[in-house]
């Protein structure tokens, strides 16, 4: 009887053992080899110490079997913690590198706007500075041309006068007809009129309105008619004398002007220039900053996601852990228990058999 309690003991601890956790970890002997082994001791009448031996044995089997669980956790949680520290150093490295790029991709954002509001300003005000350029163009060549009219003008007519002065030398000690001195006059009013001068006529006018006829010709209307022109002649070189002065200003005027706005003209150019080659650079600076800002996002959302796969790995690693370990723990307690029932088996086991007794 004291036999059978401890094969029961043996059996319904292991079948609880078995029923309440997974076998894990090296295969475990079987409960029948187990039985089998320790029935065959005892009913051999084997001694104590060879039990309990098998006892002691099958402890030290599931010691060596923790001792082995043990060092490979130790490994799986350093190995955790390491690849738990290196996801989250990545995590970090890709969210400062993200917000590193954020930044500059809108300082690169924010000064890609202004040159391109620069630029816009700088071709219109070049569209300005062109059509100022040519409307003083348009102003000096109409200028020119008006002053090469005037100088013509007045250069012909001093050629005409001289014509005019060498008819009126060719008259003798002023001797000359009344008509002779019309033909001059008229000659004179002509010049005048190429001249674009109507004071001329004015003049004439009154000098043949006082003739006073002489003796021997018209004197006195030869010499005012001479002085006057004389006095024309020297009017219409002072005039183009005058002219030109104004030419040669205006001439300098436009110059001047002409070379400020073709310099600031150069420079909106200039500038243009480098306002797109600054929003090319920028392009680029934009394009480079959103690969890698979306280089960080995908790599922070790898290393998160792996994150979470280390993390319920190493999870599952220690709850395979514990549980194996509580296993191997119900495991020693049971073989205790055993080993004290085999010894109370023993320390009551008549040492010589009875005659017609049994053995149960």
């Amino acid at each position: 009887m004291k036999l059978i309690a401890v094969y029961l003991l043996l059996v319904l601890g292991y079948s609880q053992l078995l029923e309440k956790y997974q076998i894990i970890g090296n295969p475990k002997p079987s409960l029948v080899s187990i039985l089998t082994e320790l029935q065959t001791q005892i009913k051999s009448g084997g001694a104590q110490t060879t039990t309990i031996a098998f006892l002691d044995n099958l402890k030290s089997t599931i010691d060596e079997e923790q001792i082995r669980h043990d060092q490979l956790y130790t490994q799986q949680r350093n190995q955790c913690s390491m690849e738990l520290e290196l996801r989250k150093k990545d995590i970090k490295d890709a969210e400062q590198v993200g917000s590193r790029a954020n930044e500059q991709l809108e300082n690169c954002s924010t000064s890609n706007n202004k040159a391109r509001s620069e630029l816009d300003n700088n071709l219109e005000s070049q569209k300005t500075t062109d059509s100022d350029i040519r409307i003083l163009k348009s102003i000096r060549d109409e200028a020119a041309r008006l002053f090469s009219n005037k100088k013509r003008d007045h250069l012909d007519a001093l050629t005409s006068l001289q014509q005019v002065l060498l008819t009126l030398d060719g008259f003798t000690g002023g001797d000359c007809s009344l008509a002779e001195l019309g033909k001059v006059a008229m000659a004179f009013i002509q010049t005048a009129v190429i001249a674009k001068n109507d004071q001329p006529l004015v003049d004439i006018s009154e000098i043949f309105a006082q003739v006073a006829t002489e003796n021997g010709g018209y004197r006195e209307v030869y010499e005012k008619l001479k002085q006057l022109i004389v006095n024309f002649e020297q009017t219409l070189q002072k005039n183009l004398q005058d002219y030109q002065e104004v030419e040669d200003l205006q001439i300098q005027e436009y110059d001047d002007r002409n070379i400020h706005l073709v310099e600031y003209f150069n420079n909106l150019k200039r500038t243009e220039q480098q306002l797109r080659d600054h929003i090319t650079a920028m392009s680029m600076c934009i394009n480079q900053q959103t690969a890698i800002v979306d280089t960080a996002r995908g790599k922070k959302v790898r290393n998160l996601q792996m994150l979470d796969s280390v993390d319920k790995m190493c999870k599952d690693f220690l709850s395979e852990y514990d549980k194996a370990s509580q296993v191997r723990k119900d495991q020693i307690d049971l073989i205790s228990q055993v080993k004290q029932s085999v010894y109370d088996f023993y320390s009551q086991k008549p040492q010589a058999a009875c005659p017609g007794g049994g053995s149960d």
